[in-house]
């Protein structure tokens, strides 16, 4: 427990100094070694093994995927086709806002990527249509909440690697979670909308949409690509993301012609600086990990928690609150990494389904990109719709309490989650 409060002492004074979280938790690392005199070469073989694992390949090609989807068109035309057929409801470009997250969740895997790029379509129609400012980006930001929620996932393929389970049957099992939120979204800007009288744009003439969907099929079959691989078994989740840039590749260049060739190179460097990132941290916190399980501290908040003589609910409840404090200071990936070895133990004594504590917790890190201080997808939001922060945190309070409410129905009812799964046949 001392070398837990040394590491995390550590790590927040370097955090709130704005050192990058991979360098923060390396010198955090190399304090510990220090001070108890463990070898030095231990750090670089725990940081080799930590990223030696086939599903991590999945991660470039799941970023690559995105860049090359938006690249070539296919972003646009899903957000025309959504403008176009839902422009007769009033203040269609929110519910159009939330849409397009859905969409783009089945592609990229990545929340801040699809904030981004949201965003910039989104938010200036959602301005003209009569939405605030702080609204518009607060929307937008809790709306790329469901991108890692709704597969492919970054986050839920490295909880797979961590907890070693199937990550084909998290994605699956994500979908549901992932609806939800959806739906509770476009409820509430239903009714914002009625409450500030928003004008509806009106929808397009029935062969214009018949168009637009001609030309976004293609596009819109992408998320497929995912439940027809997992239930035929024609791809693992690595293969998968070759899949999708492969395919989006084929939808940009042959079918719409809009994807060049010149810009590939640049979306491969990206998408390398993007990986080597994540990798960096992955490593990194496989070490401090490492660390945390050989003090015996799993071992430790197990017998603890057994002490207290808790229900399993309750059980749950602490690890929301704790997962939720984690995503306010830290990224999803070191707190997956650093956390998953400490509570998944105890988790399964108390009879938790894996797959289910996978979910709960990747929504509760999920819920620090909409408030502060981490807050990414909220810094991107604001910094495109060009409006003070304290508007965007103020709109944000009830949509936090959205995810916040879907969160406890899949904490507390299990089969959100594991119902999918369970009707695919996955056991």
């Amino acid at each position: 427990m001392i070398m837990l409060g040394v590491l995390s002492v550590t790590f927040l004074v370097l955090a709130l100094l704005a050192v990058p979280i991979a360098i923060a938790l390396g010198v955090s690392a190399l304090i510990i070694i220090a001070i108890w005199g463990m070898p030095g070469f231990i750090l670089a073989q725990k940081m080799v093994n930590g990223i030696d694992s086939f599903p991590l390949l999945a991660v470039p090609f799941f970023i690559l995927a995105a860049s090359v989807m938006n690249s070539g068109g296919i972003t646009t035309r899903v957000v025309d086709l959504f403008s176009s057929a839902l422009g007769r409801i009033r203040g269609s470009s929110g519910i159009v806002n939330v849409g397009t997250n859905v969409f783009l969740a089945g592609i990229s895997g990545s929340s801040v990527a699809d904030a981004s790029a949201s965003g910039a379509l989104i938010i200036p129609e959602m301005r003209k249509e009569g939405y605030s400012g702080g609204f518009a980006a607060a929307l937008t930001a809790g709306a790329a909440v469901i991108g890692p929620i709704i597969p492919p996932s970054i986050p839920l393929v490295i909880y797979g690697v961590i907890a070693q389970v199937s990550i084909t049957k998290l994605f699956v099992g994500a979908y549901v979670p992932g609806l939800l939120i959806a739906s509770a979204l476009i409820a509430y800007v239903i009714l914002y909308a009625k409450k500030h009288d928003l004008p509806a744009r009106g929808r397009k003439p029935w062969g214009v949409i018949g168009k637009q969907f001609k030309g976004s099929a293609w596009a819109l079959s992408m998320p497929l690509l995912l439940i027809v691989g997992a239930k035929g078994g024609l791809f693992t989740v690595t293969e998968l993301g070759a899949v999708l840039v492969l395919y989006a590749i084929f939808v940009g260049w042959v079918i719409h012609r809009e994807f060049k060739w010149s810009q590939f190179p640049g979306m491969l460097t990206d998408a390398g600086l993007q990986t080597a990132n994540i990798m960096l941290v992955v490593a990194v916190s496989s070490f401090i990990a490492y660390l945390v399980v050989v003090h015996g501290i799993p071992r430790d908040i197990q017998n603890l928690l057994h002490g207290a003589d808790l229900s399993p609910w309750e059980f749950l409840l602490i690890v929301n609150v704790v997962f939720l404090v984690a995503g306010m200071f830290l990224d999803s990936t070191p707190a997956t990494i650093i956390l998953v070895p400490i509570f998944l133990p105890a988790a399964t004594s108390f009879g938790i389904d894996p797959t289910h504590f996978g979910l709960v917790i990747v929504l509760n890190l999920m819920v620090g990109l909409i408030h502060p201080p981490l807050g990414l997808n909220l810094l991107i939001t604001q910094s495109i719709a060009k409006v003070p922060m304290r508007e965007v945190l103020w709109a944000s309070l009830p949509i936090v309490g959205i995810v916040l409410c879907v969160l406890l129905v899949i904490t507390f009812v299990p089969q959100t989650v594991l119902w999918l799964p369970h009707v695919m046949g996955m056991k």
